[in-house]
């Protein structure tokens, strides 16, 4: 009889990456990329570079970073610029695996760190435009010409300060009054605190409201709430109005409490609006809904009773 040899194939599990709190990695045995070294670092990004794997060519390489990131590159291909995921001035760790036409990964190369440059230069200066805008709004956008993956911006409308710390390149400035000018300008602050300059005024004009648009909006449907918190925070909550000229994106709604102005809103829907309720009274909270020409639905109406049982 005919001896039959039982080969078995080792799969090891490469366990926790460190320094950092890594994914773990499912690895088989073979070449692996030598020789990993760092080659340059900026604030944002470092450079790579290792020795190609023994044998044959790989089909790729991976990067992997301590922040659980990685990156892919050709097989033939034995350097990389990581930028993905970082946060400002940490030090992080990275090794390189070998990867093959049929999915297996090599052993893990040596492991290397670099630290993050500090960030000592000023935020780009925006340059603020407009994608469209109507009676009550504008869509702002601006640039910003800077490697930093997380700055944050300052809007400016008419000298006074709207809207801070705003994520993104674009938005859309509400509550606005019809054919009336503004000015915005807006202000850039990076991961290191470094402050652009103001940018250059941009000026915007509303169009005029629809003169012959008499119909209010239909009252705010779906109208609850109750108290959230503690003894008097509460959250009320609505449906979309509907109007007979101004796109639902454009309606506000503006929220009465015992007969005073609380706060105003736009969309996202579902609409949401916190407020602080009086203890020892039936307390009564109202919204309208409010067209772009300023015509104002009837409210809809709850109340909550906070008087003593």
């Amino acid at each position: 009889m005919r001896n039959l040899a039982l080969r078995v194939a080792c799969v090891v599990l490469v366990a926790v990456f460190s320094p950092g709190n890594s994914n773990v990695v499912l690895a088989q045995s073979g070449p692996a990329p030598g020789n990993l070294r760092v080659t340059g670092v900026t604030d944002w990004s470092v450079g790579l570079r290792w020795d190609a794997a023994k044998g044959k060519a790989p089909s790729a390489y991976v990067v992997q970073c301590s922040n659980g990131r990685t990156m892919t590159v050709a097989g033939s291909q034995t350097v990389a610029t990581f930028t993905n995921g970082f946060d400002y001035n940490r030090t992080y760790s990275f090794r390189v695996f070998a990867v093959s036409a049929g999915g297996t990964w090599s052993n893990a190369s040596n492991t290397v760190t670099a630290t993050l440059s500090p960030d000592t230069t000023p935020a780009a200066k925006p340059v603020v435009s407009s994608t469209g805008s109507g009676p009550t709004h504008v869509d702002l956008s601006w640039s910003y010409a800077d490697n930093d993956p997380s700055p944050r911006f300052d809007i400016y409308v008419n000298g006074q300060l709207w809207y801070g710390q705003v994520a993104g390149l674009s938005k859309r400035i509400s509550f606005l009054t019809p054919g009336t000018n503004y000015t915005f300008r807006v202000r850039a602050r990076d991961s290191a605190g470094n402050w652009s300059e103001l940018s250059d005024p941009f000026a915007v004009m509303t169009p005029a409201a629809n003169a012959s648009d008499s119909q209010p909006p239909t009252t705010p449907p779906g109208f609850w709430g109750d108290v959230i918190d503690g003894a008097t925070e509460a959250m009320v909550f609505f449906g979309a109005s509907v109007d007979n000229v101004t796109p639902p994106e454009h309606i506000r709604y503006y929220l009465y409490l015992n007969g005073q102005f609380d706060g105003a809103t736009v969309d996202p829907y579902p609409h949401q609006f916190s407020m602080y309720l009086t203890l020892g009274i039936v307390n009564r909270i109202e919204v309208y809904a409010v067209d772009e020409a300023g015509n104002r639905s009837v409210p809809a109406t709850i109340t909550i009773d906070l008087r003593n049982p």
